[in-house]
């Protein structure tokens, strides 16, 4: 287990937005829905990375990537959770674990307005991280990060499979 660092300032907060979907279940439009998380400043990208499925409710681990350019598969800008290399040209992404959030160059620079954060590359869930404050202090015993706003029911990540599902499914597979 990696070994916690007191957080130290400044404390971003960023907005991750699922941006609005429909509802396989009813077909009903859904409207964004999104989470504000604070971090602190000597925390790293995997940090944050793995604060975003949680903070919506996903339990289930993926692997996943940051792309600052805001594009998908843009290997120029990609922090992956692993940096393994690419089967096809060999490039290796950056990895999250190794740069600071204080080393991050947030959204608004060069007119960007925000990032990517692509989970689970088989169902690329789509997530906005936008930088909408930074704080000068950290809240004395508060855990880092942690999600300090919501808006909206965050859609299940299974799309059609409710509790009871996951459950049996989990009693299957304890099963075998």
């Amino acid at each position: 287990m990696p070994r916690r660092v007191p957080p130290e300032p400044p404390v971003f907060t960023v907005r991750v937005r699922l941006p609005g979907y429909v509802d396989e279940d009813d077909g009903t439009r859904v409207d964004d829905v999104w989470r504000d998380i604070e971090v602190a400043a000597n925390q790293t990208l995997a940090d944050l990375g793995e604060a975003i499925p949680l903070a919506f409710g996903f339990d289930d681990p993926h692997l996943w990537s940051f792309f600052l350019s805001g594009k998908a598969w843009d290997r120029a800008t990609e922090y992956a959770l692993e940096s393994a290399p690419d089967l096809f040209s060999g490039a290796r992404a950056r990895s999250a674990r190794r740069v600071r959030l204080r080393d991050v160059p947030w959204p608004g620079a060069r007119g960007r307005k925000e990032f990517l954060f692509l989970f689970d590359y088989g169902d690329e869930w789509r997530f906005r991280v936008k930088l909408v404050r930074t704080g000068d202090a950290v809240d004395a015993g508060a855990g880092y990060p942690r999600v300090v706003a919501r808006h909206g029911d965050a859609p299940p990540q299974y799309e059609g499979m409710d509790e009871d599902d996951e459950e049996a499914d989990e009693d299957e597979q304890d099963d075998e």
